[in-house]
């Protein structure tokens, strides 16, 4: 009808769900930056976030609930595994950046309190 045939039509579809799916299969929890969330430890709940802007990646971590009155931090980790200065904020929030523009970044590095694990967005 309009030039297309039945097996560009099925190419197209699958093409058009695969592009849909992929960043959903893609991405599971903890592996790359932009991983947002919310996370819950013994002490509370917070919310950890990571992005890129165009010219600085950042990783920010932010109290949503709980009795820990522990300041926040936060960092990045770039490609070749190195983790840039500790940022330590508020008992609320910590925010992070990195313009170090020769070396990509992964991944945003978030901590409840001094003594949390790390968790990465």
């Amino acid at each position: 009808m309009f030039g297309w045939s039945a097996r560009k039509t099925a190419a197209a579809a699958v093409m058009t769900a695969t592009m849909a799916i992929a960043p959903m299969i893609a991405v599971s929890e903890a592996q790359a930056l932009g991983n947002n969330r919310e996370v819950s430890r013994s002490c509370g709940t917070n919310r950890v976030s990571s992005g890129f802007t165009g010219s600085y990646s950042w990783a920010q971590t932010t109290k949503a609930s709980g009795s820990c009155a522990g300041r926040l931090s936060a960092a990045l980790e770039r490609n070749n595994g190195v983790w840039t200065t500790r940022v330590y904020g508020s008992s609320s929030s910590a925010y992070a950046t990195d313009t170090n523009g020769g070396i990509a970044v992964r991944y945003g590095l978030h901590w409840g309190c001094d003594n949390c694990n790390v968790t990465r967005s």
